[in-house]
């Protein structure tokens, strides 16, 4: 989907400047910007708001004047940055206006003159939701599927032509929660799933409950007879199917006009880094910290709020020392995994290594225990990933803050009373974490380097990645 990601302390500012006065008034965000499966994500950086002086008023229109458009081509040529415009409207829905359309026609044939090779976009505001489109310089245009806010809660401000459809009944016993028009941010966020495993399975069975419509699925497993314990989206029927076609067919089940992307591939291929930068929200089901420094990487460049669920047993011959889980949440300004210390450095080189590295380091003895399945029970991975999904829940409706870290321990082991807890953890971030240093940079943070890498390796050993 073609997405604009808006910090919300910069929405909040241009609510105020578009809102707080009558008529028409003008802003302009700056923003890099992004390719994803042949769609756009601008990620916004900063805004330029035109002085009610710099806008002629007419009878029948308003117009930025020179003066106003000028001091925002400006700042985009100085800084790098592309062009999104934006305008309000007095009375939804919000759509752009024959006067607006000339105005276009006229305009943005000058901004890819003043800025070459890069997008431009367009957004009518209203105080109910907000209409986009963009140009590119070869003259293709197309809407804006997606307008997220981000900040204390996840805010999806986009409107579209089925605003005004009734949500359907079955959702009517968690609209006292959602609200209708929370659930009908549901539908339309879009939700990256990598690994469709115990735990991933479960996140999928429950989005797709809850009414999320718009996936991309990412995992190169096949359903075996060991996952049929714990695998909620498989039977014995769909031995051998791969795990993300499986999700797909449940998704779609309980939802036939849901749009779901299947990369039945490894996370380092091409294919799959570039779908995961268009999603709205991340989930990382993975037992490996070298596929989580990849996502947190990820999430942090392209401003992706990313829920990291994790469970893990250490049991013998019926003995249970030690279970549990967790919640790491990385979100556009907060804490990300490194800051949590919740990646592995060791681990993580051993995952991104291929076969050959790996089995070096097993001689050698830097490694042990890394390809031992570990244990796996279906009510653990239930529980975290249901934690998981309440969680972003709340950060969707804004019923409290995020936390940013939770911990589940089913022996309560340091509690005065023994019994299953889970207890959030305060972390903060770190200065000078090298992820964080990530923040907003989207393409320039280079994360496809792992594709590169995993392609490079591919080759030498005879294989032949999916691209």
């Amino acid at each position: 989907m073609n997405v604009i990601r808006i910090p919300e302390k910069i929405c909040k500012q241009v609510q105020e400047h578009l809102f707080t006065r009558e008529g028409e008034h003008f802003a302009y965000f700056l923003a890099r910007w992004s390719e994803s499966a042949g769609t756009l994500v601008f990620l916004v950086k900063d805004v330029i708001l035109v002085p009610d002086e710099d806008v002629f008023i007419s009878q029948d229109h308003w117009e930025v004047m020179p003066e106003g458009y000028l001091r925002a081509v400006n700042a985009a040529v100085q800084s790098g940055l592309c062009l999104i415009e934006m305008h309000n409207h007095i009375w939804p829905p919000p759509r752009f206006s024959a006067t607006d359309r000339a105005g276009l026609a006229e305009f943005v044939p000058y901004i890819h003159q003043s800025l070459p090779g890069k997008p431009y976009a367009a957004l009518v505001w209203t105080e109910e939701g907000i209409y986009g489109e963009y140009f590119l310089p070869n003259g293709k245009t197309g809407i804006i599927n997606s307008i997220v806010v981000y900040g204390d809660r996840l805010q999806q401000l986009v409107s579209r032509d089925d605003d005004q459809v009734p949500i359907s009944s079955e959702y009517d016993r968690q609209l006292a929660w959602f609200t209708p028009e929370g659930q009908r941010q549901i539908e339309r966020l879009s939700v990256g799933i990598v690994g469709l495993g115990g735990t991933g399975s479960h996140v999928s069975q429950q989005l797709a409950y809850l009414g999320f419509q718009n996936y991309v699925l990412v995992d190169d497993d096949h359903i075996e007879d060991t996952n049929l314990n714990r695998l909620v989206i498989a039977t014995e029927e769909l031995l051998d199917m791969t795990k993300v076609a499986a999700a797909a067919n449940f998704i779609q089940n309980i939802e036939p006009t849901s749009s779901v992307i299947s990369l039945e591939q490894d996370l380092r291929t091409p294919a799959a880094l570039d779908a995961l930068k268009g999603v709205d929200i991340l989930f990382g089901c993975i037992d490996n910290d070298g596929a989580r420094q990849i996502l947190n990487e990820l999430a942090v460049s392209y401003r992706i709020p990313y829920f990291d669920v994790g469970v893990g047993i250490d049991a013998s011959e019926g003995e249970v020392l030690a279970a549990g889980g967790y919640i790491n949440v990385v979100l556009p300004d907060g804490p990300c995994l490194q800051c949590m210390n919740s990646i592995d450095q060791e681990e993580a080189s051993y995952y991104l290594a291929d076969e050959t590295e790996r089995q070096a380091q097993r001689e050698r003895g830097y490694v042990t225990g890394m390809d031992v399945p570990a244990p796996a029970v279906i009510s653990l991975n239930g529980l975290v990933a249901s934690a998981a999904i309440t969680e972003l829940l709340s950060y969707i409706s804004g019923s409290r803050p995020v936390a940013a870290q939770q911990l589940y321990d089913l022996l309560g082991t340091i509690r005065p009373l023994p019994g299953q807890w889970m207890a959030p953890s305060r972390v903060v971030r770190r200065t000078g974490c090298v992820h964080c240093a990530l923040a907003g940079l989207g393409d320039e943070a280079d994360v496809l380097r792992y594709s590169r890498r995993f392609i490079s390796k591919s080759t030498e050993l005879g294989e032949i990645p999916t691209h």
